[in-house]
């Protein structure tokens, strides 16, 4: 079982690490849009930058409260996070065709898409790591 120094130091390091992410895809973005003369990505950034964000910080805090309470339900916690990510992400994109109109829609995709697939890789690649050493951990304390 996690200590919650630990699990304040994980949810601290996972939003560290994010909003950096988020700054250098925001960058990234930016940069593609000066250098390669690529028009109308400014509006699709701020829309994938406050959905990351704020799915990535509602993810994390959710999981804080789930780790120091009942570490049994985090497996569902994890499945529900990844469904409920997915709807959400559909839900910005239809509000987003809404507003903007079908035309203008494939440059709100490739941006969101980029921020969409960080997401995904980052809770995988964290969460899966923050498991592994955690399954490691309890290895050793039963050994002994």
């Amino acid at each position: 079982m996690l200590k919650n120094t630990e699990i304040a130091k994980l949810s601290r390091r996972y939003v560290v690490q994010t909003i950096l992410a988020v700054v250098v895809l925001s960058l990234a973005v930016l940069s593609l849009q000066m250098f390669a003369h690529v028009d109308g990505l400014v509006p699709p950034l701020v829309v994938s930058a406050v959905f990351t964000l704020v799915v990535e910080l509602a993810d994390i805090f959710i999981w804080k409260k789930i780790a120091e309470t009942s570490e049994d339900a985090l497996h569902t916690f994890f499945s529900a996070v990844s469904g409920l990510r997915m709807l959400l992400a559909l839900f910005t994109l239809t509000g987003c065709c809404i507003a903007v109109g079908r035309d203008a829609m494939l440059e709100y995709c490739m941006v969101f898409l980029v921020f969409y697939f960080y997401m995904i890789i980052h809770h995988s690649a964290f969460f899966s790591h923050v498991n592994n050493s955690h399954t490691e951990c309890d290895k050793e304390k039963n050994k002994r």
